[in-house]
């Protein structure tokens, strides 16, 4: 890859799923956007008409997807699926409310809450793997776009699993020592040129602001 060659990256989280709204863990539920999500989706999308993308990339996950439709439909892109950048599953707990995982699994729920080193739920994905698909993806990303800005719709643990990477912590673990949750339908903005990351900004959530909820 050159090494002038400047490549550009609009990471969106999600809009509102009524997995956010109702306090369930997401991961790979088919969670939909409620309806302030929807119009957050719609803000993104002109927000990031203003800045121009030429490729849009997507977790394949239904709240990715539909956030993606109005950015699709805003700048004639055709989004591509990208199950690398989906949200962490955590197995058994996915769709579950917080206080129904504590009350079907509490000794592994025990486990996670007192951050006990290893602890997953039958079926979840550990961190290094959650970290390596999404590295994996963004390299994949960044070398097939090379010189291209690319909007990247994912998820919020993936999103830290990502800064994690571009930052060169390595996989997040339980005495990790920065956590990072960005805001739903945010912007992020990131810039690679050869192996060379800038973070141009972080949880942009300008466009957003005269949204109200309900």
């Amino acid at each position: 890859m050159a090494t002038d060659v400047r490549t550009v990256l609009y990471l969106v989280r999600h809009g509102e799923a009524d997995s956010n709204r109702d306090g369930r863990f997401g991961g790979w539920s088919p969670a939909p956007l409620t309806e302030l999500g929807q119009r957050q989706a719609h803000a993104a999308a002109l927000e990031l008409r203003r800045r121009a993308p030429t490729v849009l990339v997507t977790s394949d996950l239904a709240r990715a997807r539909q956030t993606a439709q109005p950015i699709a439909e805003l700048l004639g892109l055709t989004p591509r699926l990208e199950p690398g950048l989906r949200e962490r599953s955590l197995g058994v707990f996915d769709g579950l409310t917080f206080a129904e995982a504590e009350a079907r699994y509490p000794d592994v729920w025990q486990r996670i809450t007192t951050r006990e080193r290893d602890a997953v739920p039958e079926g979840g994905e550990p961190p290094a793997t959650v970290y390596a698909r999404v590295a994996t993806a963004i390299d994949r990303l960044v070398d097939e776009h090379a010189g291209e800005r690319v909007a990247v719709v994912t998820h919020g643990l993936a999103l830290f699993h990502a800064f994690s990477y571009v930052c060169g912590l390595g996989a997040p673990s339980h005495d990790h020592p920065v956590f990072v949750l960005v805001d739903n339908a945010s912007i992020t903005q990131l810039e690679r040129r050869g192996r060379h990351w800038r973070i141009v900004s972080i949880n942009d959530t300008a466009h957003l602001r005269d949204l109200t909820h309900g």
